[in-house]
């Protein structure tokens, strides 16, 4: 380049210098300071959608009016590429073109409300029912769960139990299975649900009995072929007369043994749905994941440790079925009130809980406890006596029932009706009442 060519450069930078100079004064009213000031990089904050962007200050243009100035847009460094153009912020169309201040920040959610998060722990406590004007109601004994939780949470109504029996509600919770003629009367018989009864397109199984096929699955199923862990923690279930310490249940066709709570022993086999599944029982998994009360406690301090689903019972006193208890105590709901008092807060204050937690607490029937079996000989009959499940229901005379244990005995049934007492047999549960 020769010496003419550099001076003719030099005399056209100094003239576009000078005419930018004189040409902002009139322009429309911005000052180069004030667009010195914005040329710096421009952070984009994710804001909820409805929500307006900040005003900017107007200017006056000398005539009595106002204008908004240019956007800027900074300088890309690299000078790699195009940059996109900024809008100017909108005017406000009801405010003059006057600056109202940082709306988006009066739309932010106070420090110390909870953001929502995805649910990746939920913890459920299953108590006996009460009925709902009894358990919430003005007059209730369970000051905790009203005064203190009930604030804290959502108060689910319009809901009810599938029946007066406890069991239905438990297994239809992990099960999904509508309630049969064993299930309303509380199960007294562990009785097998034979093999050959399939589940529906819908998956439910329509016969009676208690222990589903293992091909009717579960909630615990689902959990562990996704990756999840569940776990039971069934209170006093390792207090039993037979030392165990997971998945606690009576023998197949044998008699229930818990039915009603034993000094020192409250565990109830029909508040532990997982073990009526073979699903569950055939492969292990409630061997490995059913266990006692004593350690949800240990499993609460690491989040590591706590099952994405932790299904919490109490035994027949602290859940409200029993008043009074077999160790004297009052029971009822005030003793399920004081169970949620000590365990809740423990839950509460767990990592787990404050990560991603939700707590449930539901309530399961409002029956009276299931009448006890009459003994029988395991040789000769397992089958399901009548059992009363509501406090109305007329008792049944010995002397008018018979039990339909096979095809000969259903026939000599059939021929005493035709003779003497009317007799009716009662399809599947094998129980001949008048």
């Amino acid at each position: 380049m020769t010496r003419a060519q550099l001076r003719i450069i030099a005399v056209m930078s100094l003239l576009g210098t000078i005419a930018v100079l004189v040409a902002a004064p009139s322009g429309n009213g911005v000052d180069l300071s004030a667009l010195a000031a914005q040329r710096k990089p421009v952070t984009i904050a994710a804001a909820a959608p409805a929500a307006p962007a900040a005003q900017t200050p107007s200017t006056s243009d000398g005539s009595g009016g106002s204008s908004v100035p240019d956007a800027v847009v900074p300088l890309d460094s690299g000078g790699g590429g195009d940059v996109a153009p900024v809008d100017p912020a909108p005017a406000d169309e009801g405010g003059g073109g006057q600056d109202t201040g940082d709306r988006g920040d009066a739309r932010q959610p106070a420090a110390d409300e909870p953001q929502p998060t995805k649910i990746r722990h939920v913890f459920v406590i299953t108590l006996a029912g009460h009925g709902f004007d009894t358990t919430f109601g003005a007059a209730s004994p369970a000051t905790y769960l009203n005064v203190t939780l009930r604030p804290k949470g959502a108060l689910l109504s319009g809901y009810r139990s599938l029946g007066a029996a406890d069991l239905p509600d438990q297994i239809a919770a992990i099960g999904g299975q509508p309630p049969n003629a064993d299930t309303r009367a509380g199960c007294p018989t562990f009785r097998e649900i034979p093999p050959t009864e399939a589940p529906s397109r819908a998956g439910v199984v329509s016969a009676d009995g208690c222990v589903y096929p293992n091909t009717v699955t579960t909630l615990a199923d689902q959990l562990s072929a996704s990756r999840g862990r569940w776990r039971a923690y069934v209170e006093d279930l390792d207090r039993g007369a037979v030392p165990k310490t997971t998945c606690r249940h009576p023998d197949s066709n044998r008699p229930d043994d818990t039915l009603t709570a034993r000094v020192g022993d409250g565990y109830a086999t029909r508040h532990n749905p997982f073990v009526y599944f073979h699903s569950l029982l055939d492969l292990g998994d409630c061997d490995s994941s059913d266990g006692a009360l004593t350690q949800l406690e240990h499993d609460l301090a690491k989040v590591a440790d706590t099952p994405n689903y932790s299904y919490i019972v109490p035994n027949l006193c602290n859940d409200g079925t029993e008043s009074p208890c077999v160790d004297g105590s009052a029971g009822g709901l005030a003793a399920a009130d004081a169970f949620l008092a000590t365990w809740v807060p423990k839950i509460l204050a767990s990592p787990a809980y404050k990560a991603d937690g939700l707590l449930i607490v539901t309530f399961a029937g409002s029956a009276p406890v299931p009448v006890a079996p009459a003994a029988t000989d395991p040789a000769t009959t397992t089958t399901t006596p009548a059992a009363t499940t509501s406090p109305t229901a007329a008792p049944t005379s010995p002397s008018s029932t018979a039990r339909c244990s096979s095809r000969a005995s259903r026939a000599r049934a059939r021929q005493s009706a035709a003779t003497t007492t009317p007799t009716r047999c009662c399809a599947r549960s094998r129980t001949c009442s008048r």
